[in-house]
């Protein structure tokens, strides 16, 4: 049996089967879970004029009286409530569904409204929330491990003595109170461990983890933590703790071997831990995290069985010395021993990592176990600088999300809001009166287009318009997110806060950037240089005949579309798509620059993207860049797979073309064929997206053989892992149309 097995065993008979808003297997914390409810319901009926801030001082008290901690007896960590950082269903979405509606009935035009909702039907935008993106959070660890919640709490209580309004003592009070909340959510891990210590039939492991869980709870994470140990515990710990009473989507679990390897020297020079042990603990905290779901459930079109659980390794310290230490070797080997998929291993490289870390990663990849995204320090540690940070909070940026990289305790920033240029485009060429009225933006059309450099502009005009119309609504209706969802005790842990004594959704943080996805750019370009091609360079037809084919689904005009994919495109190297890359963005850019956005910060702009180049592909129509109806969009940055034909150096150079500096991040999900590629080879392929100035990379290596073989014996292939766009999976979980587009991804 596997060393973890027992543990395994325990996470599973606990968690759902599945993730997406599944609740925990247990009944008495399902009916906590009800009572929470219920009590809620039963005080909003008798003071119905209480409003968000209010019933949030209110749910502190009944949670933290009813909620049930859950110990796992295999393990010393404590920290489960049931919820999953709040990525499952839970007491706390009572928010959402008490005020939401009533909110934005009360505040939003129903005609502004309905655009809002069509928007996000119609695959023009995905806003992970109501006008804001409400699922990804960074806690403030850097400053929990410092001084503890008790240093947080101390710091509210002194501003008290400042307020100005009674919102302002609402504010702190209602924070103070959520802090204390944790605190008192932390006792009852300890009284329960306690409890368990008296079980007469646990094993002599078992009693050594009931007691660690014991002495660790009676302080931590209310005092700053003073080993290893209970600095590792309070990244799941404020993870669940925070996600319950804040009503968050709480993804991180730290940057451990960074954060925490003070404490382990520590804890080894003092005799308080071995490194075996130290290497037990990392593979039972990870064990854990890839427990939370069955990894051999069948993974649908949405990806269902989506974790959210990243851990960052690697980087550098304060001084910008590289970070690849002992603790760094433990996450990639136990990670590996233990044939894990999550947590998911954010890896942060640059110029000066050492060979062996870049070895260590590549020696993954090259055997199929692609659970790593690559952050290319050299890149996003300038980026931060630029815009605002400290080189010293730079360089301590945690992962918090599938790519999203910011500053704990700095910024909590609102990721999610995907912008489909490729739509604007579908939606010019098959002009649709009955969708201008629907999302509330009326599309000029191409067909009489008179010159290729008209057309381009045409379609950068109404994609920076409709851009613009958007992000209108999403500033102005967004600031009523703060009557619908505050999270005060999440809230006094950012800079700012507390000395503004505001929540972070009413603006109350230093720092408060919202980021545009720009999804499908490649397609775009790509669109664009094959109308120019086809109508003006060679002048087969005119834009409207053209147009016309595509219209029609390329049916009977297979040379046509043969000969529109002759046209430069997007990854190829050549200046013109290069040129029309930069000159896209540069607008888009500069579109922005005048635009604040709900909670008074900047907006920026990211390039990547989740499972939508999938299903938003399967609902568009025929493309001028080749696609036919239902086919999938770019990845990103990547070149369309069906496009493609160049080797890896030609795409990485040809990328080189953007200026980075206006993109917080980008993406890139890059395959590498085993018949051509080794872990050597690898290893200097990540070096060079390192020296190519590239923000992200997401690697995956195979052979088509080896899937195809996959597809007919999977039970031969439970161990090949694929990245598939955010996440990772195993192969033969995934659904057949996943299967067949990881099959026939373009291979270098």
């Amino acid at each position: 049996m596997n060393k973890y097995q027992n543990l395994r065993d325990e996470v599973r008979a606990y968690c759902p089967d599945a993730v997406v808003f599944e609740r925990c297997k247990e009944k008495e914390q399902l009916d906590a879970f009800a009572r929470i409810k219920e009590k809620m319901d039963d005080y909003y009926r008798k003071y119905p004029d209480s409003n968000a801030m209010e019933m949030r001082r209110k749910y502190y008290q009944i949670a933290s009286d009813e909620i049930i901690p859950k110990l796992f007896l295999n393990s010393p960590f404590y920290f489960s409530l049931g919820i999953n950082g709040g990525w499952l269903e839970h007491p706390g979405t009572w928010f959402h569904e008490n005020f939401q509606s009533e909110v934005l009935a009360k505040n939003v035009p129903q005609e502004d409204l309905n655009h809002f909702m069509n928007r996000r039907n119609e695959h023009f935008m995905l806003c992970c929330g109501a006008y804001v993106d409400s699922i990804h959070h960074l806690l403030p660890l850097t400053k929990m491990l410092k001084k503890g919640i008790s240093g947080i709490y101390a710091e509210v209580q002194e501003e008290l003595q400042n307020v100005m309004s009674e919102e302002e003592r609402l504010f702190l009070e209602t924070a103070a109170d959520g802090l204390l909340a944790v605190q008192k959510i932390q006792l009852k891990f300890h009284k329960k461990a306690l409890e368990k210590l008296q079980d007469p039939t646990l094993t002599a492991d078992q009693k050594k983890f009931m007691q660690m869980a014991a002495d660790a709870s009676k302080r931590v994470p209310w005092e700053a933590p003073r080993t290893f140990f209970e600095g590792l515990n309070l990244f799941f710990f404020a993870r669940e703790c925070f996600g319950l009473l804040d009503s968050l989507k709480v993804y991180s679990l730290g940057n451990p071997d960074s954060m925490l390897y003070d404490f382990y020297q520590a804890d080894l020079a003092a005799g308080r831990i071995t490194k075996d042990e130290a290497y037990d603990l990392l593979c039972r905290f990870m064990v854990i995290s890839d427990a939370h779901y069955d990894g051999m459930r069948t993974v649908s079109l949405y990806g269902d069985h989506e974790l959210e659980q990243p851990v960052t390794i690697g980087g550098c310290d304060k001084d910008g010395i590289p970070v690849f230490n002992e603790l760094t070797r433990m996450i990639i080997e136990g990670h590996r021993e233990n044939d894990l998929v999550f947590p998911k291993l954010h890896c942060r490289i640059g110029k000066n990592s050492p060979k062996e870390y870049f070895d260590e990663l590549a020696k993954d990849v090259g055997n199929s176990r692609c659970v790593h995204t690559l952050f290319n320090d050299d890149v996003i540690i300038p980026g931060l600088i630029s815009r605002g940070r400290t080189p010293e909070e730079a360089r301590r940026y945690c992962c918090c999300g599938c790519w999203d990289g910011f500053v704990d305790g700095v910024e909590n920033a609102d990721v999610a809001n995907y912008y489909s240029l490729a739509r604007v485009l579908e939606a010019m060429i098959y002009q649709d009166p009955g969708l201008n009225e629907k999302i509330g933006y009326v599309f000029e059309p191409l067909d009489d287009a008179a010159s290729p450099v008209e057309f381009r502009d045409r379609v950068c005009r109404a994609i920076r318009e409709c851009l613009r119309c958007m992000l209108k609504d999403l500033t102005e209706y967004g600031k009523l997110y703060s009557q619908i969802s505050p999270h005060p005790a999440y809230s006094v842990g950012l800079d700012g806060c507390i000395k503004n004594r505001k929540d972070d959704t009413a603006g109350g943080a230093d720092v408060n950037t919202r980021v545009i996805t720009l999804a499908f750019l490649p397609n775009v370009i790509d669109s664009i240089l094959a109308v120019k091609r086809i109508c003006f360079d060679l002048k087969l037809c005119s834009v409207k005949d053209f147009l016309d084919v595509v219209r029609n689904n390329w049916e009977g005009r297979e040379e046509l579309r043969q000969e529109a994919m002759r046209a430069s495109y997007w990854g190829d190297d050549k200046t013109e798509s290069k040129e029309l890359g930069k000159y896209i963005l540069d607008v888009l850019f500069d579109s922005v620059k005048d635009l604040k956005n709900e909670r008074g910060g900047t907006y920026e702009f990211s390039i990547w993207i989740y499972r939508e180049f999938r299903y938003w592909g399967e609902q568009m129509r025929a493309l001028p860049d080749g696609r036919r109806n239902g086919d999938p969009l770019a990845q990103a940055l990547n070149p369309s797979d069906f496009r493609n034909h160049e080797e890896i150096t030609t795409t990485m150079n040809a990328l080189t073309c953007l200026d980075y500096s206006k993109l917080i991040s980008s993406n890139l999900n890059l395959t590498f064929s085993k018949e051509k590629i080794t872990p050597p080879i690898l290893s200097a392929l990540f070096k060079t997206f390192i020296d190519k100035e590239l923000h992200l990379l997401q690697p995956n290596c195979f052979s088509k053989a080896e899937l195809e073989d996959a597809m007919i014996h999977p039970e031969d292939h439970k161990n090949l892992i694929v990245k598939v766009c955010g996440f990772s999976a195993r192969f033969v979980a995934l659904e057949p149309q996943w299967q067949k587009i990881i099959l026939n991804r373009y291979q270098y």
